[in-house]
């Protein structure tokens, strides 16, 4: 017997916006105590996937050059672009500010769909499919490889195999590390240098300074509030349509 779509959606949301809190509540605290990368180590390699793409493709269509990307098993990634083009050094800001906030707006997106039972099924195979696809286009490493292609296709797997509700949690979960990435390491963007593979390079609230004209430290109180706000606008959507089907 098939069961109707109304009461599906409704069973969908009964409990969507606590699962997103927990969620949520778990990343956070895990992610900033001692050996918490370990604890969610699948997803602290995601958030590194999710924080180097937004830069690289921030570049790309700024008019720049997507090089590759690079992820390592310690949880270190990077993204090499060049020639950006439009705007000039709001251009290059926008790239700077790309890999905390893309990856926030990404998983906000995945969040409002997770509400639905059919976006949500549809969504999952997309993102697999684009985690696959963007791996062969610039990913460089090993490791990245190899990990990323199995997340892709184990994400499309459970968009076309998994129960309604798996489906839901799974989407969820990913856009919840997706839109709190940038907590995996809070303090990163209150120094406005960092040391890469014997490097000092500018953080990407350093390059915020540079190219702009606010301190780094400020620039990462805008960006935490941005984060905030999504996070916000997030729950308070899944809450409004788990009141809508009561």
């Amino acid at each position: 017997m098939t069961v109707p779509e109304k009461i599906t959606q409704k069973h969908f949301n009964k409990y969507s916006p606590w699962y997103f809190s927990g969620f949520s509540l778990m990343i956070i605290i895990v992610w900033n105590i001692p050996d918490g990368f370990y604890y969610l180590y699948p997803l602290t390699i995601l958030a590194t996937y999710f924080h180097e793409m937004g830069h690289g493709l921030a570049a790309l269509l700024l008019g720049g050059s997507f090089h590759y990307l690079l992820v390592h098993p310690d949880g270190s990634g990077v993204a090499v672009h060049s020639g950006v083009q439009f705007l000039g050094s709001i251009g290059q800001a926008i790239v700077a500010i790309g890999g905390p906030l893309g990856p926030t707006f990404a998983g906000m997106l995945f969040i409002y769909a997770s509400a639905s039972v059919k976006a949500t099924q549809r969504l999952l195979v997309v993102i697999g499919a684009l985690i696959i696809i963007t791996v062969l286009i610039w990913v460089r490493s090993v490791f990245g490889v190899l990990f990323l292609i199995a997340v892709g296709a184990l994400l499309m797997y459970i968009g076309i195999k998994s129960s309604e509700r798996a489906k839901q949690l799974v989407l969820q979960l990913l856009g919840v590390s997706s839109m709190l990435s940038l907590y995996q390491n809070i303090g990163y963007f209150f120094i406005d240098k960092v040391e890469i593979d014997g490097k000092i390079m500018y953080s990407d609230t350093g390059y915020l300074q540079e190219y702009l004209f606010l301190p780094y430290w400020m620039w990462a109180i805008i960006i935490l509030g941005i984060s905030l706000f999504a996070f916000y606008k997030s729950f308070a959507y899944l809450y409004k349509k788990n009141k809508e089907q009561q």
